[in-house]
């Protein structure tokens, strides 16, 4: 029970966490709709052993040809049977229908993590591809003072034909870098305007880093939802099984006749009421053996496919932490580039300036420190993307 209360306080706190405003009006209300159909369901599920009461009525007229009888016969009754013990059974039942209301709302707020992802990973995509496109123009720039170097070269006779096709080729190339991306950051738009109505600018992206290991396992959405399927395993196993033991069944009933002789215009009333405890167990039932075996198998099955997730999903936060430490020493790397580009401007700015050097040689530098400066926002990109897939696993943060 206190394993129950604590569930449903967390998955209260969940709800409240989770940022459904930014999705379309339509994502919205499906996500609504389909809430209010799990509530519905355990409605349903949790009243099932409770038995309907019943009304019947009948009206019959006998007519006798050999001594002219003629009789109209008027009939209502009201009852109900309802088993009030079924050796654990109705528990059971109430019991199971609480663990799939559970199971259902953490598979719901599933769903939604795996769409606000899809959205948050879209925007982010989008930034990176904006950024990819400023870093092309600089690399483009490069490679047009690449090519004139070339035909300089060329025309000099200082290069051949070969190096000179290669540059042409290099700045086209860049140039289909560029449509590309420019068809990527379309592509994005558009599955971003699938969830929203929001522009992407309209968006506030989230800091998914503030994440540990500890957090990560104890409140994985995957994990807890396996772990109320094994409940749920269990508790259908339990509810099987007493279905095999003693079941007591109260039946009432109430009734009221009418018996008209239509010759004689005689009528007789009457009403009635009766009251009954039975007793009932199966006796012999020749699947029972194999339903119940199959039942056990699948709850043991469900407790070890939980402990195989646990372990599964340690090693994916670790492989996701081993690609982010990776970015993160590309970015060493690249800082190194930055401060020494630094210093090969300054010296040509002072060459350049003396005509020692041309003004080519400075504009390819400056180009370059640039590239690596996108590089770094690019991988810091990567490294939220990366994030990203931990974060929308568990609880959002307030």
């Amino acid at each position: 029970m206190k394993k129950i209360l604590l569930l449903s306080s967390f998955l209260s706190l969940y709800l409240h966490a989770q940022n459904l405003d930014i999705l379309s009006k339509e994502k919205k209300q499906l996500r609504s709709l389909d809430k209010k159909i799990i509530k519905q369901d355990h409605e349903k599920s949790k009243n099932q052993w409770i038995s309907p009461i019943n009304i019947n009525s009948n009206i019959n007229r006998s007519h006798s040809f050999s001594d002219e009888s003629d009789k109209l016969n008027k009939t209502v009754s009201l009852g109900f049977t309802q088993s009030i013990y079924e050796s654990g059974g109705i528990e059971f039942t109430i019991k199971y229908a609480n663990e799939k209301l559970q199971s259902d709302f953490l598979n719901w707020q599933n769903e939604n993590n795996q769409i606000l992802q899809t959205v948050y990973e879209t925007l982010l995509q989008i930034k990176k591809i904006n950024k990819q496109l400023e870093q092309s123009d600089y690399e483009l720039k490069n490679k047009e003072i690449e090519l004139i170097l070339k035909k300089i070269q060329y025309e000099n006779g200082k290069s051949d034909i070969i190096e000179l096709n290669n540059a042409i080729m290099a700045k086209n190339n860049q140039y289909k870098q560029n449509v590309n991306l420019k068809n990527s950051l379309k592509k994005q738009k558009l599955i971003l305007e699938k969830y929203t109505k929001l522009k992407y600018q309209e968006i506030k992206l989230i800091d998914f880093s503030n994440i540990n290991k500890s957090d990560y396992i104890k409140k994985n959405i995957q994990l807890l939802y396996e772990d109320s399927l094994s409940n749920l395993a269990s508790t259908s196993y339990k509810k099987q099984k007493a279905s095999y033991l003693p079941k007591v069944t109260l039946s009432t009933n109430l009734s009221y006749s009418e018996n008209e002789d239509l010759i004689s215009n005689n009528r007789d009333d009457n009403n009635s009421g009766s009251i009954g405890l039975s007793l009932s167990m199966p006796l012999y039932d020749i699947n029972k053996k194999a339903t119940l075996e199959k039942l056990r198998l699948e709850s043991l099955k469900q407790k070890v496919n939980l402990i195989d997730l646990k372990n599964q999903i340690k090693k994916e936060f670790d492989e996701t932490l081993t690609k982010i430490q990776t970015y993160k020493n590309y970015n060493k790397i690249i800082n190194e580039n930055i401060e020494l580009y630094d210093d090969l401007i300054q010296i040509n700015q002072v060459s350049s300036q003396a005509g020692m050097s041309s003004k080519y040689d400075l504009e390819i530098l400056k180009n370059t420190k640039k590239i690596n400066e996108y590089d770094l926002a690019i991988n810091n990109i990567d490294m939220q993307l990366e994030y990203a897939k931990l974060y929308f696993q568990i609880k959002a943060n307030n």
